[in-house]
Protein backbone atom coordinates (compact mmCIF):
# COMPACT_ATOMS: atom_id res chain seq x y z
CA UNK A 1 0.00 0.00 0.00
CA UNK A 2 0.84 3.57 -0.63
CA UNK A 3 2.36 5.84 1.83
CA UNK A 4 -0.48 8.09 0.95
CA UNK A 5 -3.19 5.53 1.66
CA UNK A 6 -5.23 5.69 4.64
CA UNK A 7 -6.61 3.21 6.84
CA UNK A 8 -10.90 3.31 7.70
CA UNK A 9 -10.90 3.73 11.76
CA UNK A 10 -11.98 1.52 14.28
CA UNK A 11 -16.09 -0.07 14.15
CA UNK A 12 -18.45 0.39 16.92
CA UNK A 13 -17.20 -1.46 20.09
CA UNK A 14 -20.41 -3.79 20.67
CA UNK A 15 -18.84 -5.70 18.04
CA UNK A 16 -16.26 -7.07 19.74
CA UNK A 17 -18.15 -10.24 21.38
CA UNK A 18 -18.73 -11.45 17.77
CA UNK A 19 -14.78 -10.50 16.69
CA UNK A 20 -13.55 -13.01 20.00
CA UNK A 21 -15.69 -15.58 18.86
CA UNK A 22 -13.92 -15.44 15.73
CA UNK A 23 -10.74 -15.31 16.70
CA UNK A 24 -11.35 -18.82 19.55
CA UNK A 25 -12.24 -20.44 16.27
CA UNK A 26 -9.10 -19.18 14.38
CA UNK A 27 -7.66 -21.96 16.73
CA UNK A 28 -8.52 -24.64 14.49
CA UNK A 29 -6.08 -24.82 11.47
CA UNK A 30 -8.78 -24.97 9.01
CA UNK A 31 -10.00 -21.79 9.77
CA UNK A 32 -7.09 -20.48 9.52
CA UNK A 33 -7.58 -20.71 5.69
CA UNK A 34 -9.63 -17.70 5.11
CA UNK A 35 -6.80 -14.92 6.71
CA UNK A 36 -4.14 -16.23 5.15
CA UNK A 37 -5.98 -16.18 1.55
CA UNK A 38 -6.97 -12.69 2.41
CA UNK A 39 -3.46 -12.02 2.87
CA UNK A 40 -1.98 -13.39 -0.55
CA UNK A 41 -4.37 -11.69 -2.44
CA UNK A 42 -3.46 -8.31 -0.87
CA UNK A 43 0.33 -9.56 -1.97
CA UNK A 44 -0.73 -9.75 -5.73
CA UNK A 45 -2.96 -6.54 -5.47
CA UNK A 46 0.25 -4.88 -4.33
CA UNK A 47 3.01 -6.44 -6.33
CA UNK A 48 0.44 -5.42 -9.45
CA UNK A 49 0.50 -1.63 -8.09
CA UNK A 50 -3.34 -1.47 -7.61
CA UNK A 51 -4.59 0.27 -4.52
CA UNK A 52 -6.42 -2.41 -2.07
CA UNK A 53 -8.38 -2.83 1.15
CA UNK A 54 -6.13 -4.50 3.75
CA UNK A 55 -8.21 -4.13 6.90
CA UNK A 56 -8.99 -7.68 7.08
CA UNK A 57 -5.43 -9.08 7.32
CA UNK A 58 -4.71 -5.82 10.13
CA UNK A 59 -7.86 -6.67 11.70
CA UNK A 60 -6.77 -10.32 12.07
CA UNK A 61 -3.42 -9.73 13.02
CA UNK A 62 -4.85 -6.84 16.12
CA UNK A 63 -7.63 -9.39 17.58
CA UNK A 64 -5.21 -12.23 17.66
CA UNK A 65 -2.77 -10.10 20.03
CA UNK A 66 -5.50 -9.69 22.28
CA UNK A 67 -6.47 -13.34 22.85
CA UNK A 68 -4.30 -15.39 24.80
CA UNK A 69 -5.37 -18.43 23.37
CA UNK A 70 -4.03 -17.92 19.65
CA UNK A 71 -1.42 -20.21 18.75
CA UNK A 72 2.37 -18.78 18.95
CA UNK A 73 3.55 -18.97 15.87
CA UNK A 74 7.54 -21.26 15.68
CA UNK A 75 10.01 -19.36 16.00
CA UNK A 76 12.27 -21.01 14.19
CA UNK A 77 10.18 -21.08 11.22
CA UNK A 78 11.83 -19.77 8.12
CA UNK A 79 10.35 -16.43 5.94
CA UNK A 80 8.87 -17.92 2.86
CA UNK A 81 10.47 -16.06 -0.32
CA UNK A 82 7.35 -14.24 -2.51
CA UNK A 83 8.20 -12.08 -5.79
CA UNK A 84 8.61 -7.88 -5.08
CA UNK A 85 9.04 -5.35 -7.73
CA UNK A 86 12.34 -4.86 -9.61
CA UNK A 87 14.75 -3.59 -7.76
CA UNK A 88 15.05 -6.08 -4.22
CA UNK A 89 14.06 -3.74 -1.57
CA UNK A 90 15.75 -3.07 2.26
CA UNK A 91 12.58 -4.65 4.17
CA UNK A 92 11.87 -3.23 8.03
CA UNK A 93 8.22 -3.50 9.32
CA UNK A 94 7.05 -1.50 11.92
CA UNK A 95 7.08 -2.60 15.94
CA UNK A 96 3.70 -0.41 16.06
CA UNK A 97 0.95 -2.55 15.78
CA UNK A 98 2.62 -5.40 18.31
CA UNK A 99 2.52 -2.51 21.32
CA UNK A 100 -1.38 -1.00 20.95
CA UNK A 101 -3.93 -1.89 23.43
CA UNK A 102 -7.71 -2.27 22.39
CA UNK A 103 -9.67 -0.81 25.14
CA UNK A 104 -13.25 -2.57 24.88
CA UNK A 105 -15.65 0.20 26.02
CA UNK A 106 -14.22 3.23 23.76
CA UNK A 107 -13.59 3.07 19.65
CA UNK A 108 -9.95 3.60 18.59
CA UNK A 109 -9.06 6.20 16.15
CA UNK A 110 -6.34 5.15 13.95
CA UNK A 111 -4.63 8.20 12.52
CA UNK A 112 -3.89 8.60 8.77
CA UNK A 113 -1.00 6.31 7.14
CA UNK A 114 -0.75 3.96 10.78
CA UNK A 115 -0.94 0.51 11.07
CA UNK A 116 -3.45 -0.12 14.18
CA UNK A 117 -5.71 -3.29 14.98
CA UNK A 118 -9.33 -2.34 14.16
CA UNK A 119 -12.23 -3.81 16.07
CA UNK A 120 -14.78 -4.61 13.19
CA UNK A 121 -17.31 -6.98 12.02
CA UNK A 122 -15.96 -10.44 11.32
CA UNK A 123 -14.56 -9.95 7.55
CA UNK A 124 -16.96 -11.57 4.94
CA UNK A 125 -15.10 -14.22 3.10
CA UNK A 126 -12.77 -13.01 0.11
CA UNK A 127 -12.59 -15.56 -3.02
CA UNK A 128 -8.90 -15.67 -3.93
CA UNK A 129 -8.02 -15.88 -7.57
CA UNK A 130 -6.22 -18.48 -9.36
CA UNK A 131 -2.46 -17.26 -8.98
CA UNK A 132 -0.31 -16.25 -12.10
CA UNK A 133 1.70 -19.29 -13.28
CA UNK A 134 4.63 -16.79 -14.16
CA UNK A 135 4.41 -15.51 -10.89
CA UNK A 136 3.62 -17.60 -7.49
CA UNK A 137 3.81 -16.92 -4.03
CA UNK A 138 3.17 -19.79 -1.74
CA UNK A 139 0.25 -19.60 0.50
CA UNK A 140 1.51 -19.79 3.99
CA UNK A 141 -0.58 -19.76 7.05
CA UNK A 142 -1.62 -16.11 8.48
CA UNK A 143 0.98 -16.69 11.59
CA UNK A 144 3.66 -17.86 9.74
CA UNK A 145 3.67 -14.67 7.58
CA UNK A 146 3.64 -12.26 10.93
CA UNK A 147 6.72 -14.60 11.88
CA UNK A 148 8.36 -13.50 9.08
CA UNK A 149 7.82 -9.89 9.37
CA UNK A 150 8.94 -10.21 13.12
CA UNK A 151 12.52 -11.76 11.64
CA UNK A 152 12.91 -8.97 8.92
CA UNK A 153 12.14 -6.02 11.80
CA UNK A 154 14.29 -8.35 14.61
CA UNK A 155 17.46 -7.92 11.86
CA UNK A 156 17.00 -4.95 10.85
CA UNK A 157 16.47 -3.70 6.59
CA UNK A 158 17.14 -6.50 5.34
CA UNK A 159 17.89 -6.29 1.57
CA UNK A 160 16.35 -8.88 -1.01
CA UNK A 161 18.53 -8.88 -3.39
CA UNK A 162 17.46 -10.33 -6.94
CA UNK A 163 19.45 -12.32 -9.28
CA UNK A 164 18.63 -11.61 -12.91
CA UNK A 165 15.72 -9.69 -15.00
CA UNK A 166 12.59 -8.46 -12.76
CA UNK A 167 9.11 -8.60 -14.27
CA UNK A 168 6.11 -5.42 -13.64
CA UNK A 169 7.71 -2.48 -14.94
CA UNK A 170 11.37 -2.73 -14.43
CA UNK A 171 12.95 0.00 -14.54
CA UNK A 172 16.30 -0.60 -13.68
CA UNK A 173 18.44 -2.06 -10.27
CA UNK A 174 20.71 -0.13 -8.19
CA UNK A 175 18.24 2.48 -7.40
CA UNK A 176 18.44 3.32 -4.00
CA UNK A 177 15.61 5.93 -3.55
CA UNK A 178 13.19 3.19 -4.91
CA UNK A 179 14.75 0.52 -2.53
CA UNK A 180 14.31 3.37 0.46
CA UNK A 181 10.01 3.94 -0.63
CA UNK A 182 9.74 0.15 -0.87
CA UNK A 183 11.41 -0.47 2.58
CA UNK A 184 8.92 2.18 3.86
CA UNK A 185 6.13 0.97 2.40
CA UNK A 186 6.97 -2.60 3.75
CA UNK A 187 7.08 -1.28 7.35
CA UNK A 188 3.39 0.55 6.90
CA UNK A 189 1.60 -2.23 5.27
CA UNK A 190 3.28 -5.12 6.94
CA UNK A 191 2.95 -7.19 3.58
CA UNK A 192 4.66 -10.60 2.78
CA UNK A 193 8.09 -9.67 0.46
CA UNK A 194 8.22 -11.39 -2.95
CA UNK A 195 11.39 -12.18 -4.52
CA UNK A 196 11.76 -13.33 -8.13
CA UNK A 197 14.94 -15.46 -9.18
CA UNK A 198 15.68 -14.89 -12.92
CA UNK A 199 16.44 -18.61 -14.24
CA UNK A 200 20.79 -19.09 -15.04
CA UNK A 201 19.79 -19.11 -18.81
CA UNK A 202 19.80 -15.64 -18.65
CA UNK A 203 23.26 -15.46 -16.98
CA UNK A 204 24.18 -18.08 -19.16
CA UNK A 205 23.49 -15.32 -22.07
CA UNK A 206 25.19 -12.27 -20.65
CA UNK A 207 28.55 -14.88 -20.10
CA UNK A 208 27.87 -15.58 -24.34
CA UNK A 209 27.78 -12.06 -25.16
CA UNK A 210 30.70 -11.02 -23.08
CA UNK A 211 32.78 -14.17 -23.84
CA UNK A 212 31.90 -15.33 -27.21
CA UNK A 213 32.38 -19.58 -27.84
CA UNK A 214 33.19 -20.41 -31.35
CA UNK A 215 31.55 -23.25 -32.70
CA UNK A 216 33.15 -26.61 -33.83
CA UNK A 217 35.75 -26.14 -36.61
CA UNK A 218 36.59 -22.46 -35.61
CA UNK A 219 40.11 -23.53 -34.85
CA UNK A 220 40.73 -25.49 -37.66
CA UNK A 221 43.56 -23.99 -38.84
CA UNK A 222 46.64 -25.63 -40.56
CA UNK A 223 48.83 -23.13 -38.13
CA UNK A 224 46.97 -25.39 -35.23
CA UNK A 225 45.95 -28.52 -36.84
CA UNK A 226 49.08 -29.33 -39.26
CA UNK A 227 52.17 -30.79 -37.90
CA UNK A 228 54.84 -30.53 -40.82
CA UNK A 229 52.87 -26.54 -40.27
CA UNK A 230 53.94 -26.15 -36.96
CA UNK A 231 57.16 -27.40 -37.31
CA UNK A 232 58.27 -25.54 -40.02
CA UNK A 233 56.74 -22.27 -38.27
CA UNK A 234 58.65 -23.12 -35.19
CA UNK A 235 61.92 -23.54 -37.13
CA UNK A 236 61.20 -20.62 -39.55
CA UNK A 237 59.50 -16.95 -38.74
CA UNK A 238 56.28 -16.07 -39.64
CA UNK A 239 54.02 -12.33 -39.57
CA UNK A 240 50.77 -13.81 -38.86
CA UNK A 241 47.84 -10.55 -39.52
CA UNK A 242 44.59 -11.22 -38.11
CA UNK A 243 41.90 -9.61 -39.87
CA UNK A 244 38.42 -9.38 -39.03
CA UNK A 245 35.49 -7.31 -37.90
CA UNK A 246 35.08 -6.32 -34.01
CA UNK A 247 33.76 -9.36 -32.20
CA UNK A 248 34.15 -11.94 -34.68
CA UNK A 249 36.51 -14.35 -32.74
CA UNK A 250 40.18 -13.04 -33.73
CA UNK A 251 41.41 -12.40 -29.87
CA UNK A 252 40.13 -16.07 -29.36
CA UNK A 253 41.98 -17.33 -32.33
CA UNK A 254 45.46 -14.82 -31.29
CA UNK A 255 44.98 -16.70 -27.74
CA UNK A 256 44.66 -20.50 -29.32
CA UNK A 257 47.95 -19.68 -31.36
CA UNK A 258 49.80 -18.36 -28.54
CA UNK A 259 48.68 -21.46 -26.56
CA UNK A 260 50.00 -23.84 -29.22
CA UNK A 261 53.12 -22.13 -30.39
CA UNK A 262 53.95 -21.14 -26.39
CA UNK A 263 57.03 -19.23 -25.75
CA UNK A 264 57.98 -18.96 -29.20
CA UNK A 265 54.64 -16.73 -30.12
CA UNK A 266 54.06 -13.33 -29.09
CA UNK A 267 50.86 -11.38 -29.62
CA UNK A 268 50.37 -8.15 -30.25
CA UNK A 269 46.94 -6.17 -29.38
CA UNK A 270 45.90 -2.90 -30.77
CA UNK A 271 43.76 -2.32 -27.49
CA UNK A 272 44.45 1.45 -26.96
CA UNK A 273 47.59 2.01 -28.51
CA UNK A 274 47.89 4.30 -31.31
CA UNK A 275 48.50 3.98 -35.07
CA UNK A 276 52.37 4.74 -34.68
CA UNK A 277 53.16 2.98 -31.14
CA UNK A 278 51.57 -0.27 -32.35
CA UNK A 279 53.87 -0.53 -35.31
CA UNK A 280 56.66 0.15 -33.50
CA UNK A 281 55.86 -2.75 -31.05
CA UNK A 282 55.08 -4.96 -34.32
CA UNK A 283 58.69 -3.65 -35.54
CA UNK A 284 61.49 -4.36 -32.50
CA UNK A 285 59.00 -8.24 -32.81
CA UNK A 286 60.07 -9.08 -35.85
CA UNK A 287 63.61 -7.33 -35.90
CA UNK A 288 66.28 -9.09 -34.14
CA UNK A 289 68.02 -12.45 -33.71
CA UNK A 290 65.78 -13.03 -30.08
CA UNK A 291 62.71 -12.25 -31.49
CA UNK A 292 59.77 -15.24 -31.58
CA UNK A 293 59.19 -17.16 -34.19
CA UNK A 294 56.06 -16.51 -34.72
CA UNK A 295 54.63 -12.63 -34.10
CA UNK A 296 50.64 -12.73 -34.51
CA UNK A 297 49.20 -9.04 -35.14
CA UNK A 298 46.11 -8.73 -33.41
CA UNK A 299 43.42 -5.68 -35.44
CA UNK A 300 40.86 -5.44 -37.57
CA UNK A 301 43.48 -4.94 -40.17
CA UNK A 302 40.58 -4.23 -43.55
CA UNK A 303 41.84 -1.92 -45.37
CA UNK A 304 44.31 -2.86 -48.55
CA UNK A 305 47.31 -0.16 -47.67
CA UNK A 306 47.25 -1.26 -44.45
CA UNK A 307 47.33 -5.13 -45.26
CA UNK A 308 50.74 -4.21 -48.02
CA UNK A 309 52.24 -2.23 -44.71
CA UNK A 310 51.95 -5.24 -42.97
CA UNK A 311 53.36 -7.58 -45.44
CA UNK A 312 56.15 -5.15 -46.02
CA UNK A 313 57.03 -5.10 -42.64
CA UNK A 314 57.16 -8.91 -42.52
CA UNK A 315 59.66 -8.59 -45.97
CA UNK A 316 62.03 -6.18 -44.50
CA UNK A 317 62.15 -8.29 -41.68
CA UNK A 318 61.89 -11.67 -44.02
CA UNK A 319 59.37 -13.04 -42.39
CA UNK A 320 56.39 -14.99 -44.26
CA UNK A 321 53.53 -13.24 -43.93
CA UNK A 322 50.05 -14.85 -43.06
CA UNK A 323 47.01 -13.32 -43.12
CA UNK A 324 43.99 -15.35 -40.78
CA UNK A 325 40.47 -14.28 -40.94
CA UNK A 326 38.20 -16.07 -37.75
CA UNK A 327 36.14 -18.87 -39.03
CA UNK A 328 32.97 -18.65 -36.75
CA UNK A 329 29.78 -18.55 -37.59
CA UNK A 330 28.92 -14.93 -36.61
CA UNK A 331 32.19 -13.42 -38.43
CA UNK A 332 30.32 -11.01 -40.78
CA UNK A 333 26.40 -10.77 -39.56
CA UNK A 334 26.76 -7.49 -37.96
CA UNK A 335 23.52 -7.95 -36.18
CA UNK A 336 25.31 -10.69 -34.13
CA UNK A 337 28.66 -9.02 -33.98
CA UNK A 338 26.79 -5.97 -32.23
CA UNK A 339 25.69 -7.99 -29.56
CA UNK A 340 29.32 -9.92 -29.02
CA UNK A 341 31.74 -7.19 -29.57
CA UNK A 342 33.35 -5.17 -26.52
CA UNK A 343 33.69 -1.69 -28.65
CA UNK A 344 29.92 -0.99 -28.18
CA UNK A 345 29.36 -0.44 -32.15
CA UNK A 346 26.15 -0.23 -33.63
CA UNK A 347 25.02 -2.36 -36.27
CA UNK A 348 25.19 0.45 -38.95
CA UNK A 349 28.75 1.03 -37.94
CA UNK A 350 29.31 -2.53 -38.20
CA UNK A 351 27.77 -2.83 -41.77
CA UNK A 352 29.87 -0.25 -43.06
CA UNK A 353 33.39 -1.82 -41.46
CA UNK A 354 31.73 -5.12 -43.37
CA UNK A 355 31.64 -3.74 -46.96
CA UNK A 356 35.42 -2.52 -46.45
CA UNK A 357 36.12 -6.02 -44.89
CA UNK A 358 34.82 -7.68 -47.69
CA UNK A 359 36.64 -5.72 -50.42
CA UNK A 360 39.77 -7.40 -49.02
CA UNK A 361 38.75 -10.53 -48.43
CA UNK A 362 40.59 -11.57 -51.86
CA UNK A 363 43.78 -10.73 -51.77
CA UNK A 364 46.29 -9.34 -55.04
CA UNK A 365 47.29 -13.31 -55.53
CA UNK A 366 47.72 -16.82 -53.72
CA UNK A 367 50.08 -18.81 -53.74
CA UNK A 368 53.34 -20.68 -51.85
CA UNK A 369 55.63 -18.33 -50.26
CA UNK A 370 58.87 -20.15 -49.40
CA UNK A 371 60.85 -19.58 -46.26
CA UNK A 372 63.59 -17.28 -46.00
CA UNK A 373 65.70 -19.83 -45.06
CA UNK A 374 65.47 -21.47 -48.31
CA UNK A 375 65.39 -18.28 -50.31
CA UNK A 376 69.22 -18.14 -50.37
CA UNK A 377 70.15 -21.52 -51.40
CA UNK A 378 67.62 -21.05 -54.39
CA UNK A 379 69.17 -18.03 -55.19
CA UNK A 380 72.93 -18.78 -55.06
CA UNK A 381 71.71 -21.85 -57.16
CA UNK A 382 70.64 -19.34 -59.86
CA UNK A 383 73.47 -17.41 -59.30
CA UNK A 384 75.65 -20.51 -60.00
CA UNK A 385 73.68 -21.03 -63.13
CA UNK A 386 74.44 -17.68 -64.58
CA UNK A 387 78.08 -17.71 -64.09
CA UNK A 388 78.38 -21.03 -65.61
CA UNK A 389 76.28 -20.26 -68.35
CA UNK A 390 77.99 -17.26 -69.66
CA UNK A 391 81.75 -19.42 -70.30
CA UNK A 392 80.31 -22.34 -71.95
CA UNK A 393 81.30 -22.38 -75.70
CA UNK A 394 77.84 -23.12 -76.75
CA UNK A 395 76.46 -19.99 -74.72
CA UNK A 396 78.68 -17.32 -76.45
CA UNK A 397 77.71 -17.99 -79.95
CA UNK A 398 74.62 -16.79 -79.02
CA UNK A 399 75.41 -14.11 -76.54
CA UNK A 400 73.67 -11.50 -79.04
CA UNK A 401 70.39 -12.56 -77.67
CA UNK A 402 71.16 -10.68 -75.11
CA UNK A 403 73.68 -8.01 -75.71
CA UNK A 404 72.02 -4.85 -76.40
CA UNK A 405 73.86 -2.27 -79.78
CA UNK A 406 77.65 -1.57 -79.25
CA UNK A 407 78.33 -4.21 -76.08
CA UNK A 408 80.41 -6.98 -76.59
CA UNK A 409 80.02 -8.94 -73.32
CA UNK A 410 76.77 -10.02 -71.20
CA UNK A 411 76.96 -9.87 -67.01
CA UNK A 412 74.30 -11.90 -66.43
CA UNK A 413 73.63 -11.00 -63.01
CA UNK A 414 73.50 -7.31 -63.61
CA UNK A 415 71.07 -8.39 -66.86
CA UNK A 416 68.50 -9.62 -64.38
CA UNK A 417 66.72 -7.74 -61.39
CA UNK A 418 65.86 -9.53 -58.29
CA UNK A 419 62.16 -9.33 -57.82
CA UNK A 420 60.86 -9.42 -54.47
CA UNK A 421 59.90 -12.55 -52.08
CA UNK A 422 60.53 -16.08 -53.72
CA UNK A 423 56.78 -17.30 -54.47
CA UNK A 424 55.10 -20.09 -56.81
CA UNK A 425 51.91 -17.86 -57.99
CA UNK A 426 48.36 -20.21 -57.39
CA UNK A 427 46.29 -17.76 -58.56
CA UNK A 428 46.21 -14.13 -59.87
CA UNK A 429 42.80 -12.81 -58.39
CA UNK A 430 43.09 -9.09 -58.10
CA UNK A 431 41.46 -8.23 -55.31
CA UNK A 432 38.82 -9.89 -56.80
CA UNK A 433 38.64 -8.20 -60.02
CA UNK A 434 40.17 -11.35 -61.63
CA UNK A 435 38.02 -13.46 -63.62
CA UNK A 436 37.25 -16.56 -61.55
CA UNK A 437 39.02 -14.95 -58.50
CA UNK A 438 35.67 -15.09 -56.28
CA UNK A 439 34.64 -18.73 -56.68
CA UNK A 440 38.86 -19.76 -56.36
CA UNK A 441 38.65 -17.75 -53.15
CA UNK A 442 35.34 -19.67 -51.89
CA UNK A 443 37.02 -23.44 -52.83
CA UNK A 444 37.15 -25.49 -49.24
CA UNK A 445 40.42 -26.69 -50.42
CA UNK A 446 41.73 -23.24 -50.68
CA UNK A 447 40.07 -22.70 -47.29
CA UNK A 448 41.24 -25.64 -45.89
CA UNK A 449 44.87 -25.51 -46.95
CA UNK A 450 45.16 -22.01 -46.27
CA UNK A 451 48.07 -21.36 -43.79
CA UNK A 452 49.92 -24.87 -44.26
CA UNK A 453 53.74 -25.47 -45.14
CA UNK A 454 54.67 -28.04 -47.93
CA UNK A 455 57.79 -28.70 -50.00
CA UNK A 456 58.13 -27.25 -53.51
CA UNK A 457 60.32 -29.57 -55.89
CA UNK A 458 61.97 -26.90 -57.97
CA UNK A 459 63.28 -29.44 -60.78
CA UNK A 460 64.29 -26.80 -63.21
CA UNK A 461 66.32 -23.77 -64.21
CA UNK A 462 65.65 -21.61 -67.11
CA UNK A 463 66.92 -18.15 -68.96
CA UNK A 464 65.32 -16.32 -71.76
CA UNK A 465 66.46 -12.58 -72.73
CA UNK A 466 63.74 -11.30 -70.08
CA UNK A 467 63.20 -13.22 -67.46
CA UNK A 468 65.29 -16.17 -65.11
CA UNK A 469 63.20 -18.75 -63.37
CA UNK A 470 62.62 -21.90 -61.72
CA UNK A 471 60.13 -24.79 -62.67
CA UNK A 472 58.16 -26.10 -59.94
CA UNK A 473 56.49 -29.89 -60.49
CA UNK A 474 53.84 -29.73 -58.04
CA UNK A 475 52.91 -32.66 -56.06
CA UNK A 476 49.18 -33.87 -55.84
CA UNK A 477 47.93 -32.29 -52.56
CA UNK A 478 49.33 -28.86 -54.54
CA UNK A 479 47.91 -29.49 -57.60
CA UNK A 480 44.10 -29.48 -55.71
CA UNK A 481 45.10 -25.77 -55.33
CA UNK A 482 46.08 -25.48 -59.25
CA UNK A 483 43.53 -23.56 -61.03
CA UNK A 484 41.98 -26.24 -63.47
CA UNK A 485 42.51 -23.27 -66.03
CA UNK A 486 45.68 -21.75 -65.66
CA UNK A 487 47.58 -23.30 -69.01
CA UNK A 488 44.27 -22.39 -70.98
CA UNK A 489 44.93 -18.48 -69.82
CA UNK A 490 48.02 -18.43 -71.19
CA UNK A 491 46.63 -19.42 -74.80
CA UNK A 492 46.67 -16.02 -75.87
CA UNK A 493 50.26 -15.17 -75.49
CA UNK A 494 51.45 -18.57 -75.60
CA UNK A 495 49.40 -20.87 -78.56
CA UNK A 496 48.95 -24.51 -77.79
CA UNK A 497 49.92 -23.68 -73.81
CA UNK A 498 45.98 -24.88 -73.05
CA UNK A 499 47.22 -28.90 -74.52
CA UNK A 500 50.11 -28.82 -71.97
CA UNK A 501 49.71 -31.22 -68.30
CA UNK A 502 47.70 -28.96 -65.61
CA UNK A 503 50.84 -27.82 -63.77
CA UNK A 504 52.95 -27.03 -66.42
CA UNK A 505 53.13 -23.22 -66.07
CA UNK A 506 53.96 -23.52 -62.11
CA UNK A 507 57.20 -21.32 -61.59
CA UNK A 508 59.36 -19.52 -59.35
CA UNK A 509 60.56 -16.05 -60.98
CA UNK A 510 64.63 -15.41 -59.70
CA UNK A 511 65.04 -12.28 -61.99
CA UNK A 512 63.56 -9.89 -64.97
CA UNK A 513 65.36 -7.70 -67.49
CA UNK A 514 64.44 -4.10 -67.14
CA UNK A 515 60.75 -3.00 -67.81
CA UNK A 516 59.72 -6.93 -68.03
CA UNK A 517 56.80 -8.40 -65.74
CA UNK A 518 57.26 -11.41 -63.91
CA UNK A 519 54.45 -12.55 -65.38
CA UNK A 520 56.37 -13.11 -68.39
CA UNK A 521 58.40 -15.75 -66.78
CA UNK A 522 55.42 -18.44 -66.83
CA UNK A 523 54.63 -17.39 -70.27
CA UNK A 524 58.57 -18.36 -71.10
CA UNK A 525 58.55 -21.84 -69.11
CA UNK A 526 55.31 -22.74 -70.99
CA UNK A 527 57.40 -21.77 -74.74
CA UNK A 528 60.26 -24.02 -73.81
CA UNK A 529 57.98 -26.69 -72.28
CA UNK A 530 56.44 -26.77 -76.01
CA UNK A 531 59.64 -26.75 -77.81
CA UNK A 532 60.78 -30.02 -76.04
CA UNK A 533 57.40 -31.53 -77.69
CA UNK A 534 59.09 -30.58 -80.82
CA UNK A 535 62.93 -31.80 -80.38
CA UNK A 536 64.85 -28.73 -81.38
CA UNK A 537 67.80 -28.80 -78.57
CA UNK A 538 71.21 -28.01 -78.32
CA UNK A 539 72.37 -29.77 -74.93
CA UNK A 540 75.48 -29.15 -72.82
CA UNK A 541 76.64 -30.62 -69.34
CA UNK A 542 77.66 -28.70 -66.45
CA UNK A 543 78.06 -29.72 -62.58
CA UNK A 544 74.72 -29.30 -61.28
CA UNK A 545 72.80 -30.75 -64.57
CA UNK A 546 72.18 -30.89 -68.64
CA UNK A 547 71.86 -27.04 -70.47
CA UNK A 548 69.49 -27.51 -73.33
CA UNK A 549 69.38 -24.69 -75.65
CA UNK A 550 66.10 -24.13 -77.75
CA UNK A 551 66.74 -21.04 -79.57
CA UNK A 552 65.85 -17.39 -79.19
CA UNK A 553 68.21 -17.04 -76.10
CA UNK A 554 65.84 -19.68 -74.28
CA UNK A 555 68.43 -22.09 -72.12
CA UNK A 556 67.07 -24.99 -69.67
CA UNK A 557 68.79 -26.66 -67.39
CA UNK A 558 67.25 -29.69 -65.69
CA UNK A 559 68.73 -30.12 -62.01
CA UNK A 560 70.41 -33.36 -61.22
CA UNK A 561 68.93 -33.26 -58.11
CA UNK A 562 66.40 -30.61 -57.35
CA UNK A 563 65.79 -28.07 -54.89
CA UNK A 564 63.47 -28.75 -51.78
CA UNK A 565 61.90 -25.43 -50.80
CA UNK A 566 60.06 -25.24 -47.96
CA UNK A 567 57.03 -23.19 -48.26
CA UNK A 568 53.62 -21.63 -47.04
CA UNK A 569 50.51 -20.94 -48.99
CA UNK A 570 49.35 -17.91 -48.24
CA UNK A 571 48.90 -14.65 -50.19
CA UNK A 572 49.28 -11.20 -50.39
CA UNK A 573 48.84 -7.57 -50.90
CA UNK A 574 50.28 -4.38 -52.22
CA UNK A 575 49.69 -0.25 -51.88
CA UNK A 576 46.93 0.53 -53.87
CA UNK A 577 48.58 2.94 -57.50
CA UNK A 578 48.90 6.36 -56.79
CA UNK A 579 46.26 8.31 -59.01
CA UNK A 580 46.47 10.99 -61.24
CA UNK A 581 47.80 14.28 -59.31
CA UNK A 582 45.12 16.87 -59.12
CA UNK A 583 45.79 19.23 -61.82
CA UNK A 584 45.46 23.02 -59.45
CA UNK A 585 43.12 25.25 -60.55
CA UNK A 586 44.90 28.59 -62.03
CA UNK A 587 43.87 31.61 -60.16
CA UNK A 588 42.32 34.14 -61.87
CA UNK A 589 44.33 37.33 -62.84
CA UNK A 590 43.32 40.84 -61.05
CA UNK A 591 43.21 43.55 -63.30
CA UNK A 592 43.93 46.81 -61.22
CA UNK A 593 41.74 49.85 -62.61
Amino acid sequence: MDAEQSVEGADSPQQETQIQKDVTQAESPAEMETPAASATNGEREHVNGHAEDENEAEQAEGDAKTEETVPQEDPKAEPVPNVHDEDGVEADAGKEAENDQIEPEKPVETPVNETAPEPAVAPEPVETPPPKEEKVAENVEAQKEKEQMAELVKGGETEAKEDGKMEDGAKGAGDEKKKSDNAKELKENSDAVEVEVAPAAAAAEVKEQEEPTPAPGSLAFPILEHDKTKEAFTAARTLVVLRGLPGSGKSFLARAIADAYQDQCAVVSADDRNAKAFDEVIVAKCGGDTCPALVVVDDLNHTQDRLAQLRGIAKQHNLVAVFLEPRTEWRRDAAQLAKKTKRGLEQAKLEAMKKAHEEMSVPLYFGWFLFFTVQDKVRETSKNFLKALEVLESFKKHTSDFRGEGEEEVDLEQYFKAKGTLHCTAKFTNYGKAEGAKEYAEKQVVQDLYGSVSELSLTALFVTPRTVGARVSLSDDQLQLWPDDAEKEAEPMVPGASALPRGSRAHVTLGCADLIQPVQTGYDLLQILLLQKDGQQEQAEIDSGTVTYYGEGRWYLALKEPISATACFSSTYKPKAPGPAKKEKKKAKCTIL
